[in-house]
């Protein structure tokens, strides 16, 4: 990675622009809102939580809102569930109409919460290493975010740069805390890794990152070159530990065994991973650039593979609409659906799985029909490892020699009926 470019969308959450594929990794109206209503509200969590493990499988994993959405929704349900006490969070819930945090009566007494986090396996996938490295310490909840400048130009999101917003969920810090633990963990040499520590500690991404993870950081490489030089002063840098994590993290984690879930992150190419992978997972979450900018992760034969690796009562959610998208997937075998958004009163985004009953908002016959349009000739990829560009090329092709009509000729018919 040898750009970063951020910024707050409206609720106060950080988004990133990518140049090379010019497009932004999060909503613009609200990154972390948008992580929660495309993600994690659709899931049964009723039934996702009587399970003896749950995995989760997260592509594109990029700064880390749908795992750490993830992670803070079963957080706030386990405080909320039987009492819970600990130190002041900062977790506040989203603000919807089918929001399942706010309901009281969504927790059902038979889930066993007191090792919730003990089953949780979550595997991350994403190319880009450092982005990774930086997810615990993205900020959210931020609340100045008017007149905020960019190094980037992008119309679609010049009007929600500065809107002003009473609404700004936050991620506990607990999360973020957990996950730079297990990033620190896997990753032996990541304090000594310039590209990552240049962004972390430039004075111009201050505002973005949170002041509490950088200190907690800090600790742990001072505790990592004391260990490697034998330090004879181990008291003080154990003292040091001990208010910085102990006190304000380590307690609460431990009570909420939140030292006990599995993380952890894959920086490769999807395809590949998935190829030698051998498990199964609940969930999926596919958060790729859109297929017109990586058409790689959208292709039949990449969401065969991921048909393999779901579970039978497993769930695939994304936020793809596209046909081409949704045809793949129901050649592939899946049953699909629409997420539903109460907040926007609309459909924005789809959910697959093998199991038809888990499909709450079933595809009407106008979006079927257009399944069978040219949009929805999907892309192909038959080895998994095409360069995006040649496999536009060939669907591109496939279009123009196609007998299908096209999707405004079908729109244009069904208007007219």
């Amino acid at each position: 990675m040898s750009e970063f470019h951020p910024y707050f969308t409206s609720d106060g959450s950080v988004g990133l622009y990518n140049k090379i594929y010019n497009d932004i990794y999060h909503s613009a109206t609200g990154a972390l809102t948008e992580a929660y209503e495309k993600f994690i509200l659709p899931v049964d969590f009723n039934i996702l939580l009587k399970k003896e493990g749950i995995s989760v499988l997260d592509i594109c994993y990029g700064i880390g809102y749908n795992t750490k959405s993830f992670l803070n929704f079963i957080l706030n349900l386990k405080k909320n569930s039987k009492n819970f006490f600990m130190y002041n969070t900062n977790i506040a819930p989203i603000d919807t109409d089918n929001n399942l945090i706010k309901n009281r009566h969504f927790y059902n007494d038979t889930i066993d919460t007191d090792n919730i986090f003990r089953k949780i396996s979550v595997t991350a996938i994403d190319n880009d290493k450092i982005l990774s490295f930086l997810s615990p310490f993205i900020k959210t909840g931020e609340r100045n975010i008017k007149n905020q400048k960019t190094d980037f130009e992008y119309k679609a999101i010049e009007k929600f740069l500065n809107t002003k917003s009473d609404f700004h969920p936050k991620i506990d810090k607990l999360i973020n805390f957990e996950i730079l633990i297990k990033i620190a963990e896997n990753t032996p040499n990541i304090c000594e890794n310039k590209e990552f520590t240049d962004i972390l500690y430039n004075e111009k991404y201050n505002r973005y990152f949170d002041g509490d993870m950088k200190g907690i950081f800090k600790v742990l490489c001072c505790m990592r070159d004391a260990e490697a030089s034998n330090s004879d002063s181990p008291l003080n840098l154990h003292n040091i530990y001990y208010r910085y994590l102990s006190s304000r993290y380590k307690m609460a984690a431990k009570r909420l065994k939140l030292d006990d879930f599995k993380f952890i992150i894959k920086n490769e190419d999807a395809r590949s991973y998935i190829k030698k992978d051998n498990q199964t997972y609940d969930l999926v979450f596919l958060d790729a650039f859109s297929p017109n900018k990586c058409p790689c992760l959208w292709s039949y034969e990449f969401f065969g593979e991921l048909y393999k690796h779901l579970k039978p009562d497993g769930m695939l959610l994304t936020y793809s609409t596209s046909a081409s998208v949704r045809s793949a997937m129901i050649e592939a075998g899946f049953c699909i659906g629409n997420i539903y958004n109460a907040r926007l009163n609309k459909f924005t985004g789809t959910v697959a799985a093998k199991n038809e009953t888990l499909i709450k908002h079933p595809l009407s016959e106008f979006d079927l029909g257009l399944l069978k349009t040219r949009a929805g000739i999907f892309y192909r990829d038959e080895n998994l490892n095409g360069q995006n560009e040649a496999i536009i090329a060939a669907r591109n092709l496939e279009i123009k020699n196609s007998d299908r009509i096209s999707s405004s000729q079908y729109i244009k018919l069904k208007m007219a009926d």
